[in-house]
């Protein structure tokens, strides 16, 4: 799944950005992404609250009365 999102991102994720964007090694890329996926969650809430709002909502499961 991929999110596409529009942020102005702090010195923080500049720099995670321009580290992972130096890295050609695949393990090196993917502790960057986690460490980026990390530092948004924590520090820009806007961000999560927009994807909050953006994913899916799960359907009101069925409510059968011989269950209750």
């Amino acid at each position: 799944m991929k999110f596409y999102i529009e942020f102005e991102p702090c010195k923080e994720c500049k720099a995670i950005i321009s580290e992972m964007s130096e890295n050609t090694d695949e393990i090196q890329t993917d502790e960057g992404s986690k460490k980026f996926l990390r530092h948004i969650t924590y520090n820009h809430s806007e961000i999560v609250q927009a994807i909050i709002k953006d994913f899916p909502k799960e359907a009101k499961k069925e409510d059968f009365p011989w269950f209750k």
